[in-house]
């Protein structure tokens, strides 16, 4: 407060001495009355109030100005970051190694659609760090190639021509066998058509092509009782 009155007694000081040198020029009238030279000192003290608090204004706004630049300088725009995802950098590290794997799986399709979605893609879908800048347009991206991956994994685990099957996984010949034939211990002939590449009926892998072959009387017959010898000899049906 001081130092302001201090600036305004110095501007009124200067704008006296300014009217008086003003006063002695040739160009200015010497016939004007005491009034006149009052209402002349008025006028521009008044100016010089109004530039004083311009001033004061322009000096506000430097301060603030300082003060954002201030701030913008010691912000740490990642740690505010981590701390809207509730997550710390390490958390943050381990997600970016988890969703590196899980985008690589699903753009280049390696195993299946529910591979991807147990490692990594439901834990990434729970998570809220995959709203950070770094991942949010890469989630979604993501999840627009999974879900036709998916949808074309639908299809091909359907029969995709006669005679042949798409094993899916959680398949197995008891399966497969009472879906071709209505009668799940027709399996055996389903094995027999397909030694080349199934050698433990037990064993068989989803994306792999099965012939489905057709069934003769005989073949049924031969098919059903080697199923129950199976059974009789302490084995499971394939599964």
């Amino acid at each position: 407060m001081k130092r302001r009155i201090y600036k305004i007694f110095i501007l009124l000081a200067c704008i006296i001495l300014s009217t008086a040198v003003w006063a002695q020029d040739d160009e200015i009238p010497d016939n004007l009355t005491q009034k006149q030279w009052e209402a002349i000192r008025d006028i521009l003290a008044i100016e010089a109030i109004k530039m004083l608090a311009r001033t004061d204004t322009l000096n506000l706004e430097i301060d603030s100005l300082n003060q954002i630049s201030n701030m913008i300088d010691t912000f740490d725009c990642e740690k505010e970051l981590y701390t809207i995802v509730d997550a710390t950098k390490e958390q943050v590290s381990d997600f970016r190694r988890k969703f590196d794997e899980t985008e690589k799986k699903i753009s280049k399709k390696i195993g299946t659609p529910d591979d991807a979605r147990k490692m990594y893609f439901e834990e990434i879908s729970n998570s809220k760090i995959k709203c950070l800048p770094e991942f949010s347009e890469r989630y979604s991206a993501m999840m627009k190639k999974l879900e036709p991956w998916e949808s074309e994994k639908l299809i091909t685990s359907q029969i995709i021509f006669e005679g042949a099957y798409i094993v899916l996984e959680g398949d197995y010949l008891w399966k497969i066998s009472e879906l071709k034939y209505s009668t799940p211990y027709l399996w055996p002939a389903i094995w027999d058509a397909n030694r080349n590449s199934i050698i433990n009926p037990n064993l068989i892998f989803p994306g792999q092509t099965l012939k489905i072959p057709s069934v003769s009387e005989e073949q049924r017959k031969d098919a059903i009782e080697r199923s129950k010898n199976f059974r009789r000899h302490g084995k499971s049906h394939p599964n």
